[in-house]
């Protein structure tokens, strides 16, 4: 076997307008913790790694830092765009994190600060080229900078077969 050209996700990027307040979100209402903090003069001003578990981060930058995929320099004197005006104009849909109990999450998340998008709810899913049928709970929330943040709750994927599919193992 070839060796693979990645490994999976590292890490996804998101500006925040209060970067103190987002770190906060982040590790008291949805569990991640501070992994690395850093700056780099001239660069970037306040940036951390929050980690969400198995590997995977969420990168903060403070607002005023430009970054690589972002405005070359923001305009932090704009109004600020409604949470659906982002939502309809961002190409990354949302950020989606697996929990055990997609009510408790959402309750969670919201007396923290995030806004409610879709209170959680039950979702059947018809099973396509060899995947069983599969049930999952889902919610969706704004966070602090209007990111939208779904949170799931499913089992593995298996296929018809009964075993777990590629991307669970």
């Amino acid at each position: 076997m070839s060796t693979p050209l990645h490994r999976g996700f590292d890490h996804f990027a998101l500006r925040a307008a209060d970067f103190d307040a987002t770190v906060r979100f982040y590790t008291e209402a949805l569990g991640f913790t501070v992994a690395y903090e850093w700056t780099s003069p001239g660069t970037v001003g306040r940036s951390a790694f929050l980690d969400a578990g198995n590997g995977s981060c969420l990168e903060l930058f403070d607002a005023p830092t430009s970054v690589p995929g972002g405005p070359a320099h923001p305009d932090l004197t704009a109004p600020a765009p409604t949470d659906a005006e982002r939502a309809a104009h961002n190409a990354l849909l949302h950020i989606a994190l697996r929990t055990d109990d997609v009510d408790a999450a959402y309750a969670h998340a919201l007396t923290h600060g995030a806004r409610a998008m879709q209170a959680p709810a039950d979702l059947p899913q018809t099973g396509l080229n060899g995947h069983t049928d599969s049930r999952i709970r889902l919610a969706f929330v704004y966070g602090l900078d209007s990111e939208v943040i779904e949170l799931i709750q499913r089992d593995d994927f298996v296929t018809a077969a009964g075993s777990p599919a590629a991307s669970d193992r």
